[in-house]
């Protein structure tokens, strides 16, 4: 009687062990990846700071001290705060647009599959145009405002996520559709129940890979019409010939896309806190 009262003692005891060590596993490796992210960082600052001069034209790459200048001068000067603000806005908008319209899309394809197969063809070749090279004709058509930079970054973020969000539909076992089906699911009860739980980690990861391709679309629509914005700040001060406020300029973008990708990552753990492992990366 006293072993069977205290077995489940044990086992939930054994389970809490593993639990723990579990956690102190997972800290560790992150303890070990980030350890091995500041030392890559501190050993490309390292050799572009030695090759600043030596190997490389000073003036064509400048240096880190003279970046972290520059950018402090950005700062201080109060200049960063509205081509940063500019910029943004660009790319919250493009990427919102681009985001909800690619998982619009593919849930139109996964209720109905025969516009899936009329429009795929189109929607290829559209995607196999450059959108560098539609960049001045969007300019052309909308303006000089905003609006052509949130077409941009939303045309660039539409297929990355809609790609995603399909491949996500395609991975779906048909046997499970066919269970459901015979039990008597209708069209929308097999997209809620199966399809939509199959395909929400392949969206969320195209989601996360689209942060970028925003930022990508909103800074080319800066670099060809534009008086603000950090393209903007990238474009004139190349022209100028100063390669550190250039520089200080695109770190700030690369920080805006680290956070709004940590972001994101947050987001996802908490919407699927079990997975373990993502779906394979598609980038369309």
């Amino acid at each position: 009687m006293i072993a069977a009262a205290g077995a489940p003692g044990m086992e939930q005891k054994l389970k809490d062990a593993a639990l723990r060590q579990v956690r102190r596993d997972r800290l560790i490796a992150g303890a070990g990846v980030a350890v091995g992210r500041a030392l890559l960082i501190g050993a490309i600052l390292g050799l572009w700071t030695y090759a600043a001069g030596r190997w490389v034209d000073h003036d064509a790459v400048s240096d880190p001290l003279a970046v972290l200048a520059a950018l402090r001068g950005l700062i201080v000067t109060g200049r960063l705060w509205p081509d940063l603000w500019q910029t943004v806005m660009e790319v919250v908008a493009g990427y919102l647009a681009g985001a909800t319209a690619g998982a619009l899309f593919a849930s139109l394809f996964a209720l109905a599959p025969s516009v899936e197969r009329v429009l795929r063809p189109f929607l290829i070749a559209v995607y196999a145009i450059p959108k560098i090279a539609l960049a001045p004709l969007i300019v052309m058509w909308f303006g000089l405002g905003i609006a052509p930079k949130i077409i941009l970054a939303g045309a660039f973020v539409f297929f990355i996520v809609f790609m995603n969000a399909v491949a996500g539909i395609e991975s779906v076992n048909p046997h499970h559709v066919n269970i459901i089906r015979v039990m008597g699911a209708g069209r929308f009860a097999v997209l809620r129940k199966i399809v939509l739980p199959t395909a929400v980690p392949f969206l969320v990861l195209g989601m996360r890979l689209a942060v970028p391709e925003a930022m990508v679309g909103a800074v080319i629509g800066e670099f060809i019409s534009a008086n603000r914005g950090l393209g903007y700040v990238v474009y004139s001060a190349s022209n100028e010939l100063n390669t550190a406020v250039s520089m200080a300029a695109l770190v700030v973008l690369v920080l805006v896309v680290v956070l709004a990708d940590v972001g994101l990552g947050l987001i996802e753990s908490a919407l699927m806190p079990t997975s373990q492992t993502g779906p394979e990366r598609k980038v369309g």
